[in-house]
């Protein structure tokens, strides 16, 4: 394994960090900061910049595609801004996701496979996940994980979108937002030492090429060496994301975002529930245990993207908008794991599993912005088309493994060649016209309408059985809001929504999926006061999803899945953010979700749908002092909830706090974060007697940061 670390290092990408880093200085050193940033001042100064003097979000463009005020959107939207996302220091999207409203993301264990994560009882990790208002969906093993360095910002936006973004989960999105290239010069280089034999290395450097700021260029990179919290295992990454923008006027800009990003990262390694979940006669299985075989068991990725964002505003009411991507990622996974326990209670049969796969996605999205004023009224339409292609193939292979003595484990076994049982690509195309419509009336009074078609098709190829089918499919979907625009911030509004999204893929026994239809009432209440850095917003939703698409029970190694009837949950959000001075900072949110299982073959209606909780609260308070330290503490609930449809095997609720302090002295900035400060060790999952799965460890990194 040290062989391995050894020549990861010398990977490529790891020299194209430590080039980059050399060659942020250089550019550093290159330019004059003074002169830059005046004439960057000049030039730039109608640029709209997302966020306020006080560091809370009170705009975004996540709901409506246009930068719009968060209370004239009628559906419940949060956003966290690099600082906060620096404050918490979160390795992945779903940790920086904790202290959200309406999220669920501690259910999956420790499996830095996937961003994996639920939106008001649904699972939005595989198609909710949004990079720059684009798509990056999931297909079979093919996941595009995000790097938090490299972006600016994260917008969740809550239930049914498909008028605007088209194929986005019912539940919900979450928009990841790339870092751009800043108006002014500046950087930082950054060291972490962490839990794990985690160390890490980051830099990110940009600003303005020429004295005009006309083009600006900023790069992003971070490498990591860690290990797994599960024995013989690593948690290795290679990040490096290069943009470069033009801006020739306050008119028109043209970005392009591109990351290459390498991932090693530990497979998923169930237990059996006696020993975890259950008492066992040898007593707990910790949960640092290796069910697989050293040297054999990886998860490795390789993730390609390149794209850009153009705009154009021809007047004060027209302007057009183009945001183009094209990804790949390749998967190259093996994976030893438990199928059932013995009748000795100690000895676990084993499967051998592993997946070649690649995945190519293409998404454009074009729309024209029209803004008009005529008799009192104010009218903002978007209308727009966007396209998108996603290819996903690959060969599973599937044979036995020899047992392992989960007590006590002896490794290297020989371990056999697995058979071939599937090769396949499956395509999906959609296209999408989109119209929305914005019109304020008498000041206060706000109408959103938005209405779309979309137009799918599937193609699948078998090219075992040597066969092709294809599938086409076509929906209407629309959005209804009216809000009333109050004294000083305050914004109650009603909405519904209806959503459509095709699903690629088959079932075992090589079923097409049918499209998921959701529909959403929802009625809120938000409050924004304009001279206070403060955000309080609640919603009461009935949230309803027909073909659910859930993991098959009966095969769940294999990573196969199965459509259900429909779910229907019920739920109310609370969320604040606010600054209470100069010198504390807090924000907390409650989620209560009443889910039921309303129409099912399996015979679980009336059942409560698998991993959604009933309540979840979470608070995080952080204080500066004039010395120039600060602390901060989270405190987490997360509710008890049942592990499969038919409510037979249950996780209990925990409470998880985290900690954070902090130092600045100049241009230095220590941090020491702690999550899961008390180390509480509990299951994230436990869906059978064979798939349970520890959940994270208490995990501290100190990190040492040099700002410029």
């Amino acid at each position: 394994m040290k062989q391995q670390l050894k020549q990861q290092t010398k990977h490529p990408l790891a020299r194209a960090v430590a080039s980059a880093i050399v060659l942020m200085g250089s550019c550093q050193l290159a330019a004059s900061a003074a002169d830059t940033a005046e004439a960057t001042q000049s030039n730039l100064g109608n640029i709209t910049v997302l966020g306020e003097a006080d560091s809370i979000a009170k705009r975004s463009s996540v709901g409506s595609k246009n930068e719009t005020a968060l209370i004239e959107v009628p559906q419940s939207i949060s956003v966290l801004n690099r600082e906060r996302l620096d404050a918490q220091k979160a390795s992945s999207i779903p940790q920086a996701l904790r202290y959200s409203a309406g999220m669920q993301v501690e259910s999956y264990g420790v499996d830095p496979r996937f961003d994996q994560y639920m939106i008001r009882g649904f699972e939005s990790g595989s198609n909710g996940v949004f990079r720059d208002a684009l798509n990056l969906p999931t297909r079979g093993f093919t996941a595009f994980t995000l790097e938090p360095y490299g972006l600016e910002r994260l917008e969740v936006l809550r239930g049914p979108s498909s008028v605007m973004y088209g194929q986005a989960e019912v539940g919900g999105l979450v928009n990841a937002v790339s870092k751009r290239p800043p108006a002014s010069q500046q950087g930082e280089i950054e060291v972490s030492y962490g839990s794990f034999e985690r160390r890490q290395i980051a830099a990110d450097v940009g600003g303005p090429l020429d004295e005009k700021g006309v083009w600006r260029y900023r790069v992003t990179a971070l490498a990591r060496e860690a290990k797994g919290q599960v024995d013989n295992t690593k948690d290795n990454r290679l990040f490096f994301a290069p943009s470069l923008s033009w801006q020739p006027d306050a008119d028109t800009s043209l970005t392009l975002l591109a990351y290459l990003q390498k991932d090693d990262v530990p497979p998923n390694f169930y237990l059996p529930a006696v020993g975890t979940q259950k008492t066992g006669p040898f007593g707990t299985i910790p949960s640092n245990r290796f069910v697989g075989e050293p040297g054999v068991d990886r998860f490795q990725t390789e993730q390609r993207s390149i794209g850009y964002a153009f705009e154009k505003r021809f007047s004060p009411a027209w302007k057009v908008r183009q945001n183009v991507r094209s990804a790949s990622e390749t998967v190259d996974y093996r994976n030893l794991y438990m199928t059932t326990l013995e009748d000795d209670q100690r000895t676990v049969k084993r499967a051998n599993f592993s997946a070649q796969q690649k995945a190519r996605v293409f998404t454009a999205d074009q729309n024209l912005e029209w803004n008009t004023k005529f008799d009192g009224l104010e009218n903002t339409l978007v209308a727009g088309l966007d396209y998108s292609r996603a290819v996903q193939q690959g060969q599973n292979y599937y044979g036995d493994a020899p047992t392992l003595d989960i007590i006590a484990p002896v490794y290297g076994q020989t371990v056999g060649q697995a058979d071939m049982y599937e090769d396949k690509r499956s395509t999906l195309s959609q296209t999408g016209i989109y119209v929305q419509d914005q019109l304020k009336f008498a000041g206060q009074y706000l109408l959103t309408a938005g209405l779309r078609r979309d137009q799918s098709n599937i193609d699948n190829e078998d090219y075992i059985k040597a066969s092709q089918n294809s599938q086409k499919d076509a929906a209407n979907t629309g959005r209804l809001g009216l809000t009333w625009l109050g004294p000083n911030g305050l914004a109650p509004y009603i909405s519904y929504a209806t959503s459509f999204r095709p699903v690629i893929g088959q079932s075992v026994d090589g079923r097409n999926f049918v499209p998921e239809q959701g529909k959403q009432a929802e009625i809120g209440l938000k409050w924004a006061p304009l001279n206070r850095a403060l955000l309080l917003t609640g919603a009461l939703f009935d949230l309803r999803k027909r073909n659910v698409l859930t993991a098959d029970p009966a095969n769940l190694g294999i990573g196969a899945q199965i459509q259900r009837g429909e779910v229907r949950v019920r739920g109310i959000e609370l969320e604040a953010e606010a600054e209470l001075d100069k010198h504390w900072k807090v924000n907390a949110s409650f989620t209560g979700l009443d889910g039921e299982i309303t129409q099912n073959n399996d015979g679980n209606v009336g059942k409560r749908p698998s991993l959604v909780p009933r309540v979840n609260l979470a608070a995080w308070a952080e204080r500066q002092f004039d010395n120039g330290w600060r602390a901060g503490a989270g405190l987490r609930r997360i509710g008890s909830t049942y592990s499969d449809d038919a409510n037979t095997f249950s996780n209990d609720g925990v409470t998880l706090s985290d900690a954070m302090l902090g130092y600045r002295y100049r241009n230095w900035d220590l941090a020491l974060n702690i999550n899961n400060l008390s180390d509480k060790i509990y299951l994230g999952n436990c869906a059978s007697d064979s798939t349970c799965i520890y959940a994270a460890r208490r995990r501290a990194q100190l990190t040492a940061r040099y700002l410029w």
